[in-house]
C-alpha cells in the first residue's frame, strides 16, 4: 500500500484575508471545489506540490465544526478499501463508509479515520485531482 500527503485542511472565516496571508507566503490558487451554496473549498499550493485546502463553510449545517484551524490531513492512497483493511488490523474503524464528496460521482471516493491520537485523517482514492469548479460569485477567484 502506498500513499502520499495530498493536502492539509484548514477551516477559515474570511477567504480574502486567508488568500492574502498565504499568497504572502508564496502560495497560489490551484483549484476550487464547490460542495453546495455557502460551502467552498479553495486549494492553494507551493511550487513543490504542498497544498492547503482552505474551507469556507457559511451554511447552517449543524454537523460542521465552525471553529477556525486545522481540520484534517488528507492522504491519497492507491486503494481506499485495501487501506481500510490494513487500518482495521490496527483496530481503526472509519467514521462512515467511503463516499463521493457531496454525492458527486465525478470525484473519487473519500473516507475519514482517526489516527492513534485522535487526529482526523482523510483517505482519498488515488488520482484525486485538485477540483477546478467555477468559483461562486463574490469570492474573487476567477478574476
Amino acid at each position: 500500500m502506498t500513499s502520499r500527503l495530498h493536502h492539509v485542511n484548514i477551516r477559515i472565516t474570511d477567504l480574502d484575508r486567508s488568500l492574502a496571508f498565504y499568497a504572502a507566503l508564496g502560495l497560489t490558487h490551484e483549484g476550487t471545489l464547490v460542495l453546495g451554496p455557502g460551502y467552498t473549498l479553495v486549494y492553494v499550493g507551493d511550487a513543490r506540490g504542498g497544498v492547503l485546502e482552505l474551507v469556507l463553510n457559511e451554511t447552517d449545517d449543524p454537523d460542521y465544526d465552525r471553529y477556525p484551524g486545522a481540520g484534517h490531513l488528507g492522504f491519497e492512497v492507491d486503494d481506499i478499501h485495501a487501506s481500510l483493511t490494513a487500518l482495521a488490523r490496527l483496530g481503526v474503524t472509519p467514521e462512515a463508509a467511503p463516499t463521493h464528496p457531496g454525492g458527486r460521482t465525478d470525484l473519487n471516493e473519500i473516507v475519514f479515520v482517526r489516527d492513534p491520537d485522535g487526529v482526523r485523517v482523510e483517505l482519498l482514492q488515488a488520482d484525486w485531482p485538485l477540483p477546478q469548479d467555477p468559483s461562486p460569485a463574490g469570492l474573487g477567484l476567477d478574476a
